[in-house]
């Protein structure tokens, strides 16, 4: 058993500005992706593992926590694959993870706009990359390069709203070759938002190691909606980095289309709408400088363009009215152990 950590604390200042408004400008303390770890492995012999993850948040700007917010699973792996059973993450998440950069979740998550999580959504929301509990998952093992994922999800218990039975379903595969990665997985969401809509997301990437880093990413979400019809959103990302001794630059930029589809017009689930110029673009510069194996110091500056009528807000923002440009400059410091 092993028991490991970060602590990660940085200092942000946002900015929001529209046209016809005065800007608003904020400075906090940020401890986003501070955690604590355990982890244990035991041979049952016969190449079959058991092994287990625990995570407890840590929020060393506040002093609160929890526990099991994010992974918190037991499982076994062996010639035959693994299986997850607990709280954990679809191989949806996986597959985004080549085409960004993330130097500590928060602002300049491209989450914001990918799978529309931004302005604090969860499954209830409309966001399709989220922790999920009562999670089976089964992971094949790894054959010329391919392997594949499977899970289902309850996460009832957990949802807003009237009680139903919700059910996520995902389906994923991946390959990699030495310094090429592709990635493609789907996900069905079941009654998660109401009872009787049927939500889908679709999501490709790639990743290519180098002296210059390449990732790349599309996706393609669907939602049902109550008064009939769909809502749907396209999404493409792209990522740079470039590594030189402690050094680390990288650049993200992700573009989110405006919605669409064959429900009516004003249609809204989360910061997706149904309307011209709904879209957003998120831009991130940042800088990487390792001081050791296990503790590095960090700068980055990101920024939300919405479209005229485009909603789309940070991690742990709520909406902002249509149009805002939002930007976010953070000095922080990781320490790992």
């Amino acid at each position: 058993m092993s028991i490991t950590g970060q602590l990660n604390v940085a200092v942000v200042h946002r900015s929001l500005a529209q046209d016809a408004l005065a800007d608003v400008h904020n400075t906090r303390l940020d401890s986003t992706e501070s955690k604590l770890m355990i982890r244990g492995t035991e041979d049952l012999g016969a190449g079959v593992v058991a092994n287990f993850f625990v995570a407890a948040g840590i929020a060393t700007d506040t002093g609160n926590g929890s526990w099991c917010r994010g992974d918190c699973w037991l499982g076994l792996r062996g010639p035959l694959g693994s299986i997850r059973l607990g709280n954990a993450l679809p191989i949806y998440d996986d597959v985004s993870l080549p085409w960004y950069f993330v130097e500590a979740a928060g602002n300049h998550n491209p989450a914001m706009l990918w799978a529309n999580c931004g302005n604090r959504a969860g499954l209830s929301e409309g966001c399709v990359d989220s922790y999920l509990a009562r999670t089976l998952r089964y992971d094949t093992p790894r054959w010329a390069g391919w392997s594949g994922s499977a899970s289902v999800s309850d996460p009832s218990d957990d949802l807003a709203g009237d009680p139903r039975r919700a059910k996520v379903y995902a389906l994923g595969a991946e390959y990699r070759a030495g310094a090429l990665y592709l990635g493609f997985a789907q996900e069905q969401l079941r009654d998660v938002r109401a009872v009787g809509l049927v939500d889908s997301a679709t999501t490709v990437s790639l990743w290519l190691h180098g002296w210059l880093t390449l990732g790349a990413g599309i996706e393609h979400l669907r939602y049902s909606v109550a008064t009939g019809g769909a809502l749907e959103r396209n999404y493409a990302g792209l990522m740079l980095q470039h590594t030189t001794g402690p050094h680390t630059v990288w650049a993200n930029l992700g573009v989110a289309g405006s919605g669409y589809g064959s429900a009516a017009n004003g249609s809204v689930v989360n910061a997706i709408a149904h309307a011209d110029d709904s879209g957003a673009s998120m831009t991130t510069l940042g800088y990487r400088y390792r001081l050791s194996k296990t503790t590095q110091v960090y700068a980055y500056w990101n920024e939300i363009a919405n479209g005229r009528n485009g909603r789309y807000s940070f991690d742990g923002s709520p909406p902002q009215q249509a149009g805002w440009r939002l930007s976010a400059l953070a000095l922080g410091m990781t320490k790992r152990f």
